[in-house]
């Protein structure tokens, strides 16, 4: 378990760091009381395993959680907390799941957002074993990003709504990036969380105009960087095909990355040959030939491929290949 030592660093925590004797008290009365503010039960006999991810800033929480089927509880008890915050499900991997509370029970498939409560007891049922990414917001932050903000058990945003995919796609994104020590980042990804949400729950005018300019704007970058690199293999990639597939411009997808400082053919260039240069390294594809490691990164030409990779790295493959499996006698 590693606690947050500030707001850039992320709370970790695993069953599997624990005796089978002391996971099921440690977990409930540390990871889950303290950090999550929840109670939890098993929904089956399986033995408890949880992995938890908790990024934390002043007005938001992203958590990550893989765990077995199991149940997490606001309980009469911590609701006494006075914490009137909500909890947001961005999505469940691997299961459906389930919320009651006050006489209301739903059931939603896991690509289903759902804003919760804090304030009543209730409960959210991982139907099976999952992936969940959920949300913990400031009620004040969301009351001032979201029209007609109320205190109403459970609220869900419109079904496969693009709010919800480009929400999906940021966070992602920033497990993926992990932490940062970026001043303006740690700023502005809270920011970009709860307008995506409230894009998704319905914004007040002020934060749809926000969130035009920022959060949906990073959040379509981060999904376009993400199809791109899901797909390198394909020699076709291009600024054109990115816009068809997320429905915009080639010129919108060039504008995107002319304002991270890198043009999308660089990205889509170095990420090709980032890749080509893991494969020429792996003992497991020692057997490829040049041309086949080219065509598996995307470059419909031998040559091209070459010149690229000796640009980028001072030497071509075939000498990058060598000097690594030298290097690897040594």
């Amino acid at each position: 378990m590693h606690p947050n030592a500030n707001e850039a660093t992320p709370f970790r925590f695993s069953t599997s760091d624990l005796s089978p004797q002391e996971r099921m008290a440690f977990t409930r009365d540390v990871a889950a009381r303290i950090y999550m503010r929840l109670d939890f039960e098993p929904i089956d006999d399986s033995p408890l395993s949880i992995r938890v991810e908790q990024h934390a800033w002043p007005s938001v929480s992203l958590i990550y959680c893989e765990t077995n089927p199991l149940s997490f509880l606001r309980t009469p008890e911590l609701i006494r907390d006075a914490d009137g915050d909500f909890r947001f499900i961005v999505g469940v991997e691997g299961a459906r799941y389930q919320f009651a509370s006050s006489g209301v029970e739903e059931t939603m498939d896991g690509s289903e957002g759902a804003l919760l409560f804090n304030g009543v007891a209730g409960r959210v049922s991982l139907l099976g074993a999952c992936v969940c990414t959920a949300m913990r917001i400031k009620r004040d932050r969301l009351a001032a990003a979201v029209r007609g903000l109320d205190d109403r058990a459970i609220r869900r945003p419109e079904r496969a709504s693009e709010p919800m995919s480009l929400l999906r796609g940021y966070a992602a994104l920033v497990r993926r990036l992990g932490p940062t020590a970026d001043p303006a980042l740690v700023h502005q990804i809270p920011n970009h969380l709860i307008d995506l949400v409230a894009l998704a729950l319905g914004p007040t005018e002020e934060t749809r105009m926000r969130a035009k300019s920022g959060a949906a704007r990073m959040a379509r970058l981060a999904a376009i960087r993400a199809d791109v690199l899901a797909n390198l293999s394909e020699t076709t990639l291009s600024a054109k095909t990115m816009g068809r597939r997320h429905g915009v411009t080639d010129r919108y997808v060039h504008l995107l990355f002319e304002e991270t400082g890198q043009t999308f053919g660089r990205f889509l260039e170095e990420e090709r040959l980032k890749r080509a240069l893991a494969l020429l390294r792996d003992p497991m594809h020692a057997s490829k030939r040049i041309g086949e490691i080219a065509t598996a990164v995307g470059f419909a030409e031998h040559s091209s491929f070459d010149r690229a990779f000796r640009r980028r790295f001072g030497d071509t493959p075939t000498g990058m290949r060598y000097r690594h499996a030298s290097d690897g006698k040594e």
